[in-house]
């Protein structure tokens, strides 16, 4: 067999998603979410009434940027999955926290195989979550929340200390992923 890259991976990965959530208009599956104004990327999320997580190491990766990554998916999702080459599955159970699910690639590079199915956590940054906003939706969660225009011309990172003060982060995470699920032009920011 080949050694699989990571298109052919995400490939796999993106098949049994759009399987599963491709009738679904409350769902968004985002290629290449950055967390943190870039500092960190995630391969896949899928965004409904959760964000869900998935990052692919295939057999061509290493795992040496993994502890960092964790760093913020940890932060930023409710739940996660890492999806591995067969060469990493001990290690990676060693690595990654127990509420992280693991899928492995079949020995036939056909399908995507659960080794562990993960679970739904409920500790989310709020700082992170909201840096997930681009500055016009930030000036729409203004609008939302029913606060002053005045502090659309606040800067950005004022903006998100102010809003972690004083918004309910229920309402503002809502609020972020309706606009996750509705964005266009990914590229263009």
């Amino acid at each position: 067999m080949e050694l699989l890259n990571d298109i052919k991976v995400r490939m796999l990965l993106l098949e049994e998603l759009n399987k599963t959530y491709g009738d679904c208009p409350e769902t968004r599956i985002i290629n290449e979410l950055g967390l943190d104004f870039g500092a960190s990327r995630i391969d896949v999320a899928v965004v409904n009434g959760i964000m869900h997580g998935y990052e692919i190491k295939s057999d061509l990766d290493n795992l040496l940027r993994l502890p960092r990554q964790m760093e913020y998916y940890n932060k930023a999702f409710e739940r996660m999955t890492i999806v591995i080459s067969r060469k990493y599955l001990l290690e990676i159970k060693e690595l990654i926290p127990e509420w992280w699910g693991i899928k492995i690639i079949s020995a036939d590079q056909s399908r995507l195989i659960d080794i562990r199915k993960g679970r739904k956590v409920s500790h989310q940054d709020p700082t992170l979550i909201i840096k997930l906003l681009w500055k016009k939706e930030l000036d729409g969660l203004i609008d939302h929340l029913g606060l002053p225009k005045s502090l659309k011309k606040m800067r950005k990172n004022q903006l998100l200390s102010l809003l972690n003060e004083e918004a309910d982060f229920n309402v503002i995470r809502s609020y972020v992923y309706s606009v996750l699920k509705k964005r266009e032009n990914w590229r263009l920011n």
